[in-house]
């Protein structure tokens, strides 16, 4: 018991408010948080379909992903050697690539970063 006086003591009262607002925060967001990135949006096809048909999966990204994706302008897609290289500033990529890993394979695409 002495050993949580002597840390009650340590952080003083601002701190120990302190902690308590961060976990009553952090609890609220981890609570709150979107479980998809894009609301409503479910792949057309399989993930074998589109491994096996890489230009399939990139027309499916390009008509109906990132059309509802907010904040994925300037990112580009192209299909080189069957996988997607998708390329882009590192804001709007960071959602693309969230978005593409949640809902595809990772192996499937190549993420490069190209500055603003």
């Amino acid at each position: 018991m002495e050993t949580g006086k002597q840390f009650v003591k340590w952080l003083r009262p601002a701190g120990c408010a302190a902690v308590l607002i961060l976990s009553v925060l952090a609890t609220i967001l981890l609570f709150t948080a979107k479980g998809t990135p894009v609301e409503g949006y479910a792949p057309t096809e399989s993930g074998d379909y589109y491994a096996e048909h890489p230009q399939a999966l990139l027309a499916e990204i390009e008509a109906e992903l990132l059309p509802r994706l907010d904040g994925a302008e300037g990112v580009e897609l192209a299909l080189e050697d069957g996988v997607i290289r998708v390329a882009g500033p590192k804001g709007p990529l960071h959602t693309v690539r969230l978005a593409l890993i949640h809902y595809f394979d990772k192996e499937l695409f190549e993420f490069t970063e190209v500055p603003e």
